[in-house]
């Protein structure tokens, strides 16, 4: 029956929500706009007032700070500032007077501003406990071409915004802008002693300007920008009339001498690098559900959409029917091969990789700990099958952990698996207590079934009531948004362990040492 529980435990764990780190507690959210590149950063102002306009309205909202332009001090541990601010970019900061109204403002804040804007990448999104950055699901795709990895991306971002679930899609390259090139007469140029270089600056400090000093007011340092005025850069016929020095003429020249005509391109307004390869990173997040689910979803479509190499990847030769995309796992910092496009590869960041990063680091010290336990254990008997029999009780508290998460809908992330470590000790020290005291019978002379049906019996009240003190002490984290899983998974796991264990510890010590019971 305990096998049977055991295994249905297993299967119904895979039901169970998984969450890197829960959101925070605190009565703000955070809404980071991206208006279309090459915005005038007044105009972000202006629709900024908009919004801005909006969210008084809400009930329970009390302040609004916003920061055009560019993202808030780190006035948090946990707030990281994005790398793609610019005069396209607003974060604004919303307080209300309860977090509780968090959860019923922001699906509403979103939908509308959505509507509002359509043209506006919105996402409203609560502060997170843990680590993380930008979206919460993020894709990787490196290359030496930009335009490659333009239409890559563009292959996925289909993907994602095909899923109703998915919101507040974007890249860090944003969108390609417009931008005017002089097409230099290099051997006209050449004669009058003037080079790109010179091109460029003499445009600048007509259009965007040059510092020329620095004004102090109190503690203000102001800077003093030279440019042409406004009759003079507001269009761009006005680039033809641009004065330029040449170091042969010994002065000013019209610019129109040097430049045969001005050619209109796009290009991207930004491009990312990770380890000195071009990348770009596309972000989205989850409206409703848990951005776990929906990365389960697009993940497998996304990668056979790119035609990622799993052959190449997993290093061995697939066979027929087991050729899916699901059989990639998600590592730290794991970069997947395209398949027909040499130097061109894949990743999967955001949650997924903090979570993969996290149980790495876990992982490389649990092995050296667990073994000192063992070790520990074995001293104590000074024999193998007593440890033997303590160690096979503790899978049992699995059985309880799944019955938990899935009765009170909680998910299982980095919390509830600390918990779960700790949990493996509280186990270990019931079988010990049970099992010591068969030791301490038998050497009293006692018969051997005797002995474990009478310790089973002498132990029972105090195994249970230590178990459940530590249960009733981890009760009020229950209304804990941060430590609930945690509390879950140790009264549950520790609950419906401590009765498995007073079974299964004796019964499986009559079959480790062939007791045989009474005629």
């Amino acid at each position: 029956m305990i096998s049977a529980m055991f295994l249905l435990s297993v299967y119904g764990f895979s039901y169970v929500d998984s969450i890197f780190f829960p959101a925070s507690v605190r009565p703000q959210f955070i809404i980071e706009c991206q208006f279309r590149e090459g915005i005038h950063i007044r105009d972000t102002e202006a629709e900024v007032a908009r919004m801005e306009n909006y969210l008084r309205t809400l009930d329970g909202v009390t302040d609004i700070v916003s920061a055009v332009g560019s993202a808030h001090p780190r006035f948090l541990l946990t707030y990281v500032v994005p790398i793609d601010i610019g005069s396209h970019y607003c974060s604004i900061l919303v307080s209300v007077n309860d977090y509780k109204v968090i959860d019923r403002i922001m699906p509403v804040a979103q939908r509308t501003l959505e509507q509002m804007m359509p043209d506006t990448t919105i996402n409203v999104k609560k502060f997170v406990n843990g680590p993380g950055s930008g979206g919460k699901i993020q894709l990787r795709i490196s290359g030496p071409d930009p335009d490659v990895l333009r239409s890559l991306a563009q292959k996925a971002m289909e993907v994602m915004a095909s899923d109703r679930e998915t919101m507040a899609l974007r890249t860090e390259w944003g969108e390609p802008v417009k931008v005017v090139q002089p097409v230099i007469a290099e051997d006209r140029a050449r004669r009058q002693g003037i080079d790109r270089p010179m091109v460029a600056r003499a445009i600048m400090s007509n259009f965007s300007g040059i510092p020329t000093g620095i004004y102090r007011e109190g503690i203000e340092l102001i800077p003093i920008i030279a440019r042409a005025p406004q009759n003079e850069r507001s269009t761009m016929e006005d680039m033809r009339d641009i004065q330029i020095f040449s170091p042969m003429a010994g002065r000013g020249i019209p610019l129109t001498q040097v430049v045969d005509s001005f050619s209109t391109t796009s290009e991207n307004a930004r491009i990312s690098r990770r380890q000195r390869r071009s990348m770009i990173t596309l972000h989205c997040d989850a409206r409703s559900e848990l951005p776990s689910i929906l990365f389960a979803r697009v993940k497998p479509e996304i990668e056979q959409a790119l035609n990622v190499d799993i052959q190449a990847y997993l290093g061995r030769e697939i066979k027929p029917g087991d050729h899916t995309a699901t059989t990639i796992p998600v590592k730290y910092d794991d970069m997947i091969p395209l398949k027909g496009m040499p130097g061109y590869f894949m990743a999967w960041a955001g949650d997924a990789e903090d979570s993969a990063d996290a149980q790495q680091q876990l992982s490389s010290g649990i092995p050296l700990f667990f073994g000192l336990m063992v070790l520990v254990v074995i001293c104590l008997f000074n024999a193998i099958r007593q440890p033997l029999i303590i160690w096979c009780a503790v899978p049992l508290a699995f059985i309880g952990v799944t019955a938990g998460l899935l009765l009170l809908q909680q998910p299982f992330g980095f919390m509830a698996l600390l918990g779960f470590m700790s949990l493996a000790g509280m186990l270990i020290k019931n079988a010990i207590v049970l099992i010591d005291q068969i030791e301490f019978e038998l050497k009293n002379g006692k018969l051997p079934i005797d002995a474990v049906i009478d310790s089973g019996v002498s132990r029972m009240q105090p195994v249970i009531l230590a178990a459940l003190t530590t249960m009733i002490g981890m009760v009020p984290l229950f209304t804990d948004v941060f430590f609930v899983s945690m509390a879950v998974t140790i009264v549950f796991g520790l609950g419906f362990a401590t009765v498995l264990t007073l079974i299964f510890v004796p019964t499986l010590y009559t079959v480790f040492f062939k007791i045989a019971p009474k005629s």
